[in-house]
């Protein structure tokens, strides 16, 4: 895969009230609005997507809408599973849909894994995909309770140099950042904290897979362009700060979906339990926190 997209939402996934319906109407207006504000790519069905909460079927809907609404961005699908056959089944369906790539976080649901074992659940997947370079590791910890080690990373590079695109690094660790992207310059590091957002952009990372950028891709692209023209970086990875303190005082997924109806004017969506929707409350101060902002 070549031009490899830099400003990628990691979109939320839209839902009825009480979480019982995917909204697929709203995706072509979301979608539409972050090409308009200056994503070039998009992740679907990544832990900000919920993806872990859909059926297979419900999934497999939401690609199918995704793929359908583009317009010009690459997309990433999130097709990790706890169980490797639907993940192998998953990711076949995206890639042979027209995805870009697919994002696999490890198996998390048996803890303490060796490296053997993960290398032989991921070599497993790549022999049965039908596209070179079209899997991105995803990191993330903090959910996962899974670490993508350089040991998993050296093990499938052995055998899938060649299958392997790269890597998410979600795990908040800027040392952790910095060692994808000097010990695998044959990888693409995806930024997935958009609280150092401009620390990844002076590692020169290939892009960002943000939470911010669902609202704001237009903030994300700000830290890349002053961090190449020697500009204003601390200014703008500040307002992205201005956000994320937003999700930390609120329940995050919800609260990205309350700004993108207050922000961008689109349909107000759901989550899915366990997660749960803003009370009245918050939903209050979220919308006199918005007020305050600076930019919109």
């Amino acid at each position: 895969m070549t031009d490899l997209p830099r400003i990628v939402p990691a979109a939320v996934t839209p839902f009825s009230d009480g979480g019982a319906e995917l909204r697929l109407d709203f995706i072509p207006q979301h979608l539409a609005y972050l090409e308009h504000r200056g994503a070039d790519g998009l992740l679907t069905l990544g832990t900000n997507g919920e993806g872990v909460s859909l059926s297979l079927d419900e999934r497999r809907a939401v690609i199918d809408a995704v793929l359908t609404h583009r317009g010009g961005l690459r997309v990433f699908a999130g097709t990790g599973c706890a169980a490797l056959p639907d993940t192998i089944d998953l990711s076949r369906y995206a890639l042979e849909r027209g995805a870009d790539a697919v994002m696999i976080v490890p198996p998390f649901y048996f803890k303490g894994v060796d490296d053997a074992g993960l290398i032989n659940y991921y070599a497993a997947l790549l022999d049965a995909l039908p596209r070179q370079r079209s899997v991105i590791l995803y990191n993330i910890p903090s959910v996962s309770a899974v670490e993508i080690t350089d040991g998993l990373v050296d093990g499938l590079l052995e055998h899938y140099a060649d299958r392997l695109l790269g890597i998410k690094d979600s795990s908040g660790d800027i040392e952790r950042t910095r060692r994808y992207v000097n010990r695998y310059p044959q990888l693409a590091v995806y930024n997935g904290n958009d609280g150092d957002l401009a620390g990844a952009a002076e590692l020169d990372v290939a892009g960002a897979i943000s939470a911010v950028a669902n609202v704001f891709p237009d903030l994300i692209a700000w830290v890349f362009r002053a961090h190449e023209t020697k500009g204003d970086v601390a200014g703008a990875q500040a307002q992205i700060a201005q956000v994320r303190e937003l999700l930390v005082r609120f329940p995050s997924h919800s609260a990205i979906k309350h700004l993108l109806h207050l922000i961008a004017g689109l349909p107000l969506t759901h989550v899915r339990p366990p997660l749960r929707d803003l009370t009245a409350d918050e939903a209050s101060a979220l919308a006199r926190a918005v007020e305050s902002l600076p930019f919109g």
